[in-house]
């Protein structure tokens, strides 16, 4: 089956997806075995740490994840004792999320091994790949935001 009869292969949000799940799996399988926690789990912890007492609705934003899924994240990372929720004290209907001494110590022993696994999959590039690559993803990324924030779509014009 060539890409050409079948152009999704080809298209930049499939390839996107595609190394994104990839890259996630991978991470998942190591620090589930090391941690006990998958990539999202991660995720949240990190922007947690981020930005302590964040609400439900800011973690949501940030982690690009659906509701749904966050929240079942942060229950499960409440019950592991990662996390706890406080009432929020300006707004009672809020509820801000900390990280617990054990999430502290994890967000910390976490970043040091995915360090590592970043540096081992972006050192198949070269240096000069790694520099283009980035200035790419800034690049697209630049243009998708300022044209949702111009038109409230992500459908960018084309260049001249």
């Amino acid at each position: 089956m060539s890409s050409s009869d079948h152009p999704i292969l080809e298209y930049l949000s499939f390839r996107l997806d595609r190394l994104s799940e990839l890259s996630k799996a991978a991470g998942t399988k190591y620090y589930e075995e090391e941690f006990g926690v998958t990539v999202r789990d991660l995720r949240v912890l990190r922007l947690v740490a981020l930005e302590p007492g964040l609400t439900l609705s800011r973690l949501i934003e940030l982690s690009l994840l659906e509701k749904t899924m966050v929240s079942k994240i942060v229950s499960a990372l409440v019950k592991k004792g990662l996390l706890y929720r406080e009432i929020g004290e300006l707004d009672a209907r809020q509820i801000n999320l900390f990280l617990s001494a054990e999430g502290k110590s994890m967000v910390k022993r976490t970043y040091a091994r995915g360090n590592t696994l970043e540096e081992a999959l972006l050192g198949t590039l070269t240096e000069s790949e790694l520099k283009t690559f980035n200035r790419c993803i800034d690049k697209l990324t630049d243009t998708l935001e300022h044209h949702a924030k111009n038109t409230g779509s992500a459908k960018p014009k084309r260049a001249a």
